[in-house]
């Protein structure tokens, strides 16, 4: 098929001077004197390094309004900037390329430069600086979604019809990709991971240096989720020949890839964005606890499903005041809380078209420590034994490496180790590099997919097993991928070879 990427380019040269003025509409914008908050998240098409970061309160046309607070992406795409603490409600989160700064190619495994025309938005319904918020391709087709949708809503643009737009455009990007909440960390979402990594082959194959053209024909199917639309239609012919490209290279997320690309295909029916009639509130609040460890707990929460004329799209659930999650069902599991502390949870239920319920009645919860101290004249009772599994596995041995070049500056590095005992048996294994958890895995292997070489690393193993009993960390291992592929392994230490 010929794809008409020429006819994006023209769209590439108009933005190119956009971010120039935005950076001209003055440095740390409203940070000066007063109390700040920080508003922080990541951005991420991979990881974007050295972007400009803005933060505007949200106009009531769904457009960009007063310049709050400015600062630049990290390396791993992570950014935190200050703005006013009397900055509330709605705001617009914008990430641009800037010289210098570049992204992450999932297909390649590149550097790319992130350049003045390429630029993605997230919108936020109610700011919470406890709350992260992801920039990424998909926030910034909602974005482009909300003032289309807003357009739809009868009578006077409130604040609240705002921030009813804001729910609305996000989910229904969300529910285009499968992804729940599409503001959260990629990195907790394989689904978001997978679509991102199509995205990128899509840029790919239109062999142009920057994302414009690739973000034109997302931001035009979105206007109008209808595939009798000739501007949607074109984004499934590009959407699924990248898809068929990364299943290909990426076994492990063919499933993912194949169902996103089935919904993409057969998108669901477009919400009625006029609906103002918000979903019934939330009953039958309850919970269950677990202990994780010896101080930490998960709570799974379950409630009656809430009611809609037109159907209710998913539910935002909070503790103590603060959003920790959304689901599309009506389960949510919060892990890890710290035990012997009780928590508030509530549950809102919203529509397709972002009408908010009421919250529910607020769920006092406490979850309380594993019950590992009970004796009987100094000894615990064998009867207790038999029912509890107190006992940790042993600790990973045999931890060895082999690393291989992925690009010029990054590589893989393949972890091996021999499995650990347990009394009751081993359920998986957590992974640490440098003392910060980066996978789990239920064999013993993990590959680290992708790190800076030349730079030394200490990787560690704890296996952990069905109760949640988690054993001392492996010997530390020290890594230092080589920029050549010279992963020979002696002694469980990665040589350069000759």
């Amino acid at each position: 098929m010929c794809i008409p990427w020429k006819k994006y380019i023209a769209a590439a040269l108009l933005l190119l001077c956009l971010p120039l003025v935005l950076i001209g509409c003055g440095g740390g914008g409203g940070g000066g004197g007063g109390e700040t908050r920080i508003i922080s998240g990541v951005a991420v098409k991979g990881p974007i390094a050295n972007g400009l970061v803005s933060v505007y309160r949200l106009a009531l046309n769904g457009t960009r309004g007063d310049l709050v607070g400015s600062g630049t992406t990290a390396v791993d795409g992570s950014y935190a900037v200050k703005i006013p603490a009397t900055v509330t409600g709605p705001v617009v989160v914008t990430v641009t390329g800037r010289p210098g700064a570049t992204y992450l190619s999932e297909s390649t495994g590149e550097a790319v430069p992130f350049t003045t025309a390429d630029s993605f938005s997230a919108v936020v319904d109610n700011f919470d600086p406890a709350v992260p918020v992801t920039v990424s391709p998909l926030t910034d087709m909602a974005y482009q979604k909300l003032p289309v949708i807003l357009e739809q809503k009868p009578g006077t643009v409130t604040t609240q019809v705002l921030q009813e737009s804001v729910v609305a455009a996000n989910a229904q990007v969300g529910d285009l990709f499968n992804v729940t909440d599409i503001l959260a960390p990629p990195a907790e979402s394989t689904t978001y991971q997978a679509a991102l990594a199509v995205i990128d082959q899509m840029i790919v194959d239109s062999q142009l240096s920057d994302t414009t053209a690739v973000m034109s024909v997302l931001n035009d199917a979105i206007v109008d989720v209808n595939t009798s639309a000739p501007a949607y239609q074109t984004f499934v012919d590009v959407f699924t020949t990248a898809a068929t490209q990364v299943a290909a290279d990426n076994p492990t997320l063919a499933t993912t890839v194949n169902s996103i690309t089935q919904q993409v295909t057969t998108p669901p029916p477009e919400p009625d964005f006029g609906d103002v009639t918000p979903p019934t509130v939330v009953t039958g609040l309850s919970a269950t606890t677990f202990a994780l460890t010896s101080s930490t707990s998960s709570v799974v929460l379950v409630w009656e499903n809430s009611t809609d004329a037109n159907g209710v799209a998913g539910y935002d659930i909070y503790r103590n005041g603060v959003k920790v999650g959304t689901s599309t069902s009506n389960t949510f599991t919060d892990q890890p809380v710290t035990s012997n502390v009780t928590y508030s949870y509530t549950v809102v239920a919203f529509d397709g078209a972002g009408n908010m319920a009421a919250a529910s009645a607020p769920l006092s919860v406490k979850p309380n420590q594993a019950s590992l101290n009970v004796t009987v004249s100094g000894q615990l009772s064998n009867d207790l034994l038999s029912q509890l599994d107190i006992i940790a596995p042993a600790a990973p041995t045999g931890l060895a490496a082999v690393t291989s070049a992925i690009s010029g500056t990054n590589s893989s590095v393949a972890l091996t180790w021999t499995a650990a005992t347990d009394n009751v048996g081993v359920t998986g294994y957590e992974i640490f590099r440098d003392g910060v958890k980066v996978g789990t895995s239920t064999s013993t292997s993990f590959t680290d997919q992708s790190v800076t070489s030349a730079v030394t690393y200490s990787y560690t193993v704890k296996a952990f097993d069905k109760a949640g009993n988690r054993s001392a960390a492996s010997t530390a291992l020290a890594v230092t991928p080589n920029k050549a592929s010279l992963g020979v392994t002696v002694n469980g230490q990665v040589t350069t070879g000759p």
